[in-house]
């Protein structure tokens, strides 16, 4: 995520992504939403950055967008850089122990999306993917951006 000159790239915004996914496959954003299931509104607010979706929508935006839930989020604003990065080196680790991908294991846990993280948490510990002090940063992590949504609400 470096420029060049070591300098943070800016990451490239969810309204940016779903534009440029919508484009490429030639559709309506009343088609994409569809796709989606959500209503035509909340994906027209999506790309105007008005609003974001729902965490209950999170995992099948990035499937449709074919992104990590890490590349979401960090495009979605919810995570930094740094974080992201976390993520996607515990979700290689994760992927080397477990043969199955971080997020592909939290979708099929039950629960909403928090839950399912702090599945992926309890299971990377387990399987030793994860020190304590790491699955503490990510839990705080979630915690955060948990609050982060309520306060939207």
């Amino acid at each position: 995520m470096s420029a060049p000159g070591g300098a943070l790239a800016e990451p490239i915004s969810l309204a940016d992504r779903l534009k440029a996914r919508r484009d490429a496959r030639g559709i309506s954003q009343a088609q994409a939403a569809r796709e989606l299931d959500v209503a035509r509104t909340a994906y027209r607010l999506w790309e105007l950055e008005a609003a974001r979706p729902a965490p209950d929508r999170w995992r099948l935006v990035a499937r449709w967008l074919g992104v990590s839930m890490s590349t979401l989020m960090l495009s979605a604003g919810l995570l930094s850089d740094d974080e992201a990065q976390d993520q996607v080196q515990a979700a290689t680790r994760f992927q080397a122990e477990t043969g199955q991908g971080m997020d592909d294991f939290a979708a099929q846990a039950g629960g909403d999306f928090f839950r399912q993280a702090q599945a992926v948490i309890d299971t990377s510990i387990e399987r030793g993917v994860l020190t304590a002090a790491e699955a503490g940063q990510f839990r705080d992590m979630f915690d955060r951006v948990r609050r982060g949504l309520a306060k939207r609400d």
